[in-house]
């Protein structure tokens, strides 16, 4: 069974050459939807980077932020993402696109 992003996970999306990390607020079983890191607002960011280790707190936080209609969001295919950060609860090996 192939693992693959969740919300609450960073991927990078491997098709561009800037490489913008997407923070994942829904996965279905072909594509990631979420929102570019470098749109999020700093305190939000600070939020992120505080919950790291807890994966509920994560969750959480990608529901907030798929909700919001402020926010310009991503949705791509699986093979082009590249896993950046991973859930806490799930410390298996990610199998996706690119590096």
């Amino acid at each position: 069974m192939t693992t693959r992003p969740t919300a609450g996970e960073i991927v990078a999306i491997t098709t561009t050459d800037s490489e913008p990390l997407l923070f994942v607020c829904r996965a279905n079983d072909e594509h990631v939807t979420g929102i570019l890191l470098a749109d999020l607002a700093t305190d939000t960011l600070q939020r992120l980077r505080a919950s790291e280790p807890d994966t509920a707190t994560r969750q959480q936080l990608a529901q907030a932020i798929g909700r919001t209609n402020e926010l310009l969001s991503f949705t791509v295919p699986h093979t082009e993402c590249a896993l950046v950060e991973r859930a806490s609860s799930r410390p298996g090996p990610f199998e996706g696109g690119g590096a």
